[in-house]
């Protein structure tokens, strides 16, 4: 999947209610580990593919340092802004210069350059922690 099509979906699955995590807060969610454990139960829930990279997304979204793409990606993709409102958004809340909608394209190139490279970075760490936890386990990797 290319970038466009990862933000798209990503979008997607955010403003979709029927895929957003069943805990409203962290600490639910250790609860809810906490409970199934007592009872033997598996946390691994049956997400389809284009919902848990929505998901992955989202961390890495979050993740990312420079608050003007980090904004243009979510107004953008999330919001469905058109670019003009976009930009007069970023002016006036973010700061970003005057000409960016002179530049959208590649202010849009650099935010997606960006959100590459964090995802892949998601990805490799996502990768890791389940190697490691099925080596802990005992799995053959």
């Amino acid at each position: 999947m290319g970038i466009e099509q990862r933000l798209e979906n990503w979008a997607r699955v955010v403003r979709d209610p029927q895929s957003r995590p069943q805990c409203c807060a962290s600490w639910a969610k250790l609860a809810t580990a906490l409970r199934d454990a007592e009872k033997g139960m598996v946390a691994e829930p049956c997400i389809p593919r284009d919902v848990q990279d929505g998901w992955l997304v989202e961390r890495a979204w979050q993740r990312i340092a420079d608050p003007i793409s980090k904004r243009l990606l979510q107004l953008h993709y999330v919001h469905q802004f058109p670019p003009e409102i976009v930009c007069r958004i970023l002016v006036r809340k973010y700061g970003a210069s005057h000409h960016t909608l002179k530049h959208w394209r590649v202010r849009l190139a650099k935010a997606h350059s960006i959100a590459a490279h964090v995802i892949d970075g998601e990805v490799a760490r996502v990768t890791m922690a389940e190697t490691v936890r099925r080596m802990t386990q005992g799995e053959t990797v």
